[in-house]
């Protein structure tokens, strides 16, 4: 297979193309977008990895988050240095993001933004127009910085002019309201941005690549649109060598949730537009959103759609991404599931914002790669175990599969029970869900490599105490998951209508027309969404004030997008189920007013219970006993991954 790779033969011969880019030459078609750890990126084969802004460009106003310029500061410029050198160490060529935040920049207190218009920020933050002089020393500013990155060894830098920042607040329609010569018409809005590009080429000189990323539209209604975006990249494309093709703008979740896609919306999100834009200019064109396989990247080169592919949180789901596409091992390749748990949260200015923005839901990480932010004290390949152990786990959903696959990487002996005819616990509902795509992709990856890794696994087995006592193992996990709670409400026992949230993914063709969900969760609202896009007419039901109080703030509006896109869904608030009729439910209103519902079937999705005390019977078997996933706290798929892997890595 090695020499097949050698001699040309490789699965996906676009994506493993090299690429010129003014006088460099990037390896392959696959750019790291500026997120994460470049610790295994860098191993990986990575054709171009880009360095995240830290303080933005020379500017006490620019800044998103505090922190000093990375160059101005010896410490930190030298750890930067340092990147540069762990970029390169497999030939992946290294770049610098420049950004600007403008009006939206983290400043002092009593200190003022800058933007294209005058106003006082919500947060009370003052923001000033800009005038001639500080365009020209922002240009200068963005000049120097770009000199600044090509001294300390970077190959080329990236002008953000995407996403809401600066240039982007300029050329947009939406943020520029300016009446002078840089407001208005696309000629004038394209002025000031036109100035930093022309500063920053003269100071970096013709033969040092120069690279943008813009918003091919920003998801707002009077913003960038796609046509003006690749007129205003065709009259600069004469300075710059490479455009990268994104969408949205970050500071709100209305527009973020297209600028970093959510598992609500499709894969390759911009290559339609990357396409458009590659049809008008003659510089290398590059898309970023939504990639998440080496099969899709092959198809947007085939397609003409780009000329290279920007990968962002798959990366961070699967550092080894590149490595495993380039020896056709894309089966290996673990999943990102975009869950944006990895978006780091930003300060938060006011007491009350601080006080919202608390919790699990909070805590930047990965669902699944243990890895991510904890390099330093998780390997990359867990060591041979000295003892090897027989293990036995109980439960196949993603907490026992991580856990048994952990355990026989470590050399261990193990044995999985699982009580249903097959493997994927809560998992299996993404088969019944084109939403759940990305984590169906999950559970067919666990399964696979629980196939691959020496693990017995045990089919329709429910395990008893008495039985796994009989196995003698040295180690038992338990991974019993959780149920759906139903309600005892009156009338259920009388009404064979009455589905849990995860029968009615099992059995969508017994559900009627008229649908009541009693609960309004993200399992509530997503079936809810399903439902309705299959034509059932649908009402939620949801006794606090607040849907999905359990997902992060982006995943909440992403739901809360696509559930305001279903005309035959009806979501009710502070209401509860007071019984259940033949066609009908009776509700009542937090006054305590009661109303009739028609309902063919109703479905129970308020939430789910540990089986805690199921598991807790097992204990006495094997002195290294421990409850995992859902069985000791109903969770996440972060929850149970991150379980499953530590629990067996210390095996």
């Amino acid at each position: 297979m090695n020499i097949e790779r050698e001699r040309g033969k490789c699965k996906y011969p676009l994506l493993f193309q090299p690429l010129k880019v003014n006088k460099i030459v990037l390896k392959n078609r696959i750019i790291s977008a500026p997120l994460g750890s470049n610790t295994d990126k860098s191993l990986s084969g990575i054709g171009m990895i880009i360095r995240g802004t830290s303080g933005s460009v020379d500017d006490t106003r620019m800044r998103l988050t505090p922190g000093t310029y990375c160059f101005a500061d010896l410490f930190q410029a030298a750890k930067v240095r340092e990147e540069v050198s762990l970029i390169r160490q497999r030939g992946a060529k290294a770049e610098f993001e420049l950004c600007h935040c403008g009006q939206f920049a983290v400043v002092e207190e009593g200190d003022y933004a800058i933007g294209p218009v005058s106003f006082v920020r919500n947060d009370g933050t003052e923001v000033r127009a800009m005038d001639e002089k500080m365009m020209d020393e922002i240009a200068d500013k963005f000049a120097k910085s770009a000199c600044d990155a090509k001294e300390y060894g970077f190959d080329g830098v990236l002008l953000h002019f995407g996403h809401g920042w600066l240039p982007a607040q300029f050329l947009s329609p939406y943020f520029n309201k300016r009446k002078d010569e840089y407001g208005g018409s696309f000629e004038n809005r394209i002025k000031f941005p036109m100035m930093i590009v022309d500063r920053v080429r003269q100071a970096v000189g013709r033969d040092y690549m120069l690279d943008m990323r813009i918003s091919g539209e920003e998801h707002i209604e009077g913003g960038m649109e796609i046509d003006e975006v690749a007129e205003f990249i065709k009259r600069i494309e004469d300075k710059i060598d490479m455009v990268h093709i994104s969408c949205g703008v970050e500071i709100d979740n209305r527009t973020k949730i297209y600028m970093s896609p959510t598992a609500y919306a499709p894969h390759k999100i911009n290559a339609k537009m990357a396409k458009l834009v590659k049809e008008k200019v003659k510089i290398p064109v590059a898309v970023v959103g939504g990639i998440m396989t080496p099969e899709e990247a092959e198809e947007i080169l085939e397609d003409g759609c780009a000329d290279a592919v920007v990968i962002g949180r798959q990366l961070i789901a699967d550092p080894w991404w590149v490595k495993k596409a380039w020896e056709g091992r894309s089966e290996d390749i673990v999943p990102c599931i975009r869950c944006m748990n990895c978006y780091n949260p930003y300060q938060y200015k006011t007491e009350e914002e601080r006080r919202k923005h608390v919790g699990l839901n909070t805590v930047p990480c990965c669902s699944v790669n243990p890895r991510y932010l904890h390099e330093d004290r998780v390997p990359n390949e867990l060591p041979e175990a000295s003892v090897k152990k027989k293990t036995v786990v109980v439960g196949g959903g993603p907490a026992g599969m991580q856990a048994a696959l952990t355990a026989a990487r470590r050399g261990h002996q193990v044995i999985l029970l699982e009580r249903e005819g097959e493997l994927g616990g809560q998992l299996i509902c993404s088969e019944y869900d084109e939403v759940k795509q990305d984590l169906k992709r999950l559970k067919d990856y666990l399964i696979l490599q629980v196939q691959k890794a020496e693990v017995e696994v045990r089919l329709n087995v429910t395990a008893t105490p008495e039985m796994v006592k009989e196995l003698s193992p040295d180690s038992l996990i338990l991974a019993l998951g959780a149920y759906p709670i139903q309600l005892n409400l009156p009338g259920t026992e009388k009404n064979d209508h009455v589905f849990t949230c995860i029968e009615a993914y099992k059995y969508q063709e017994k559900i009627g027309e008229n649908v009541v969900v009693i609960g309004g969760g993200s399992i509530g609202c997503e079936l809810g969404v399903e439902l309705s896009r299959k034509g059932k007419q649908v009402t939620i039901l949801e006794i606090e004030k607040v849907l999905n109080r359990t997902l992060n703030d982006i995943m909440k509006t992403a739901l809360k997008t696509e559930m305001e896109k279903c005309r035959t869904l009806t979501v009710l608030t502070e209401t509860r189920c007071v019984s259940i009729e033949e066609g009908f439910v009776t509700a009542a209103s937090k006054d305590g007013e009661e109303f009739e519902i028609k309902a063919d079937t109703i479905i129970f999705a308020a939430g789910m219970k540990a089986r805690t005390d199921e598991a807790n019977t097992f204990f006495g078997i094997a002195q290294d006993t421990n409850i995992i996933g859902d069985a000791n706290r109903v969770g996440t798929v972060w929850n149970a991954m991150e379980d499953g892997y530590y629990i067996s890595a210390g095996l």
